[in-house]
């Protein structure tokens, strides 16, 4: 059954309706554009904008936050990662596998960029039979095709070779109909295979931000939504780049958590606007709000954030109780709501009653120390 690479996706009758979060730690995705378990949600945009590092930040998510459920049979379900690197350099491969070391629950498919063409073609269907075989046993799995546009460049070529006749941009016309077959064949069974899921996430390589591509429109066409990463705000250094405007998630929303829907519910139209005001005739408070949004929906690389974090940085927001007019004042709330912090203050108290004053005083200064350390770190 899995050794036809080609074989159909599931029919509709097998299929469920996508209720369920996908994870990322990434709180502009968590928040304004949602994943569900079994959607495909297309990554693209220009080179070194930080495509593969979307990925990276949902396998980290998922081996972190579903850590009870590496127990089978308890907590929540594990979700298994397929990586499909077409055509890659080998440093790019070396650092995308230095990343994730510690994550015992992902496979990767890679060819190097002086592999066949028919090798590269290969890979995807090759990775999708993998995880078809993972879902039809009870278990949620994300794949990563990194990226397409290599793969229908792979096509291309053999369609040439074998003097198939050529159609826009010399791909053959069965291009649009090899990556609908290969998309086909995620999505989300019902409860006959434990609602299991194939999320997938193609990626597509732009050229000067050029989004109407041909393979960049077909994968658009096919996929639940898209994530646009544009070029101007990694140069602004905003990460992740991407870009609200031209980014949607068409069907995540149903699975999203209510709280977080309620509390997140027009900033994305709030973003956007306030991205594309000319600051020069604008007043300050407008400036101070997107500073504020910028900085609330920062991340670091390979640095996850809960959904319990992400709700409370949009409540006091939403509220007006405070502006975060600087990336420290995030750090410094990260650093409150740690359990090192609540501990530490736990000592400081034993040690100004049961202990001398000496103690006490170095604890004191050894916070200060913290606080300012943070500040002029991240400020």
């Amino acid at each position: 059954m899995y050794n036809n690479l080609l074989k159909r996706g599931v029919r509709i009758a097998l299929r469920s309706k996508v209720n369920e979060s996908l994870i990322t730690g990434i709180r502009l995705i968590d928040s304004l554009l949602p994943i569900g378990m079994g959607q495909r949600q297309l990554i693209l945009g220009d080179r070194s904008t930080g495509k593969t590092s979307i990925f990276l930040f949902i396998i980290i998510s998922s081996f972190s936050f579903s850590y009870i459920g590496s127990i089978d049979g308890f907590g929540i379900k594990r979700l298994f990662s397929f990586y499909i690197g077409i055509s890659l350099n080998l440093s790019k491969l070396s650092k995308f596998i230095s990343s994730i070391l510690f994550s015992y629950f992902i496979l990767i498919i890679a060819s190097h960029s002086s592999s066949s063409s028919l090798l590269n073609f290969l890979l995807p269907l090759i990775g999708i039979s993998c995880a078809e075989r993972l879902r039809d046993r009870g278990f949620n799995s994300c794949i990563c095709f990194d990226d397409l546009s290599k793969h229908a460049k792979s096509f291309r070529q053999i369609n040439l070779i074998l003097g198939v006749i050529p159609s826009r941009d010399a791909y053959p016309a069965a291009v649009f109909n090899v990556h609908s077959s290969l998309l086909e064949r995620c999505g989300k069974l019902n409860s006959f295979f434990s609602f299991s899921s194939i999320t997938a996430f193609p990626v597509i390589e732009t050229i000067n931000s050029d989004i109407t591509d041909y393979i960049a429109t077909n994968i658009i066409s096919i996929t639940d939504g898209q994530f646009y990463l544009s070029r101007l705000l990694f140069i602004n250094s905003i990460r992740p780049s991407i870009d609200s405007g031209l980014s949607v998630s068409r069907i995540g929303s149903s699975a999203q958590c209510k709280l977080i829907k309620i509390i997140s519910s027009g900033l994305k139209n709030e973003l956007t606007n306030l991205r594309l005001l000319d600051f020069s005739s604008s007043s300050s408070i407008d400036l101070l709000r997107l500073l504020s949004l910028n900085n609330i929906f920062y991340s670091n690389h390979l640095s996850i954030s809960s959904l319990s974090f992400t709700s409370l940085l949009l409540l006091i927001y939403r509220s007006s109780l405070f502006t975060f007019s600087s990336l420290s004042f995030i750090y410094l709330f990260i650093l409150l709501l740690s359990s090192e912090f609540i501990y530490l203050l736990y000592i400081i108290s034993i040690s100004l009653h049961f202990y001398s004053s000496f103690l006490y005083s170095f604890l004191i200064f050894y916070l200060s120390f913290i606080f300012s350390f943070y500040s002029l770190s991240f400020s």
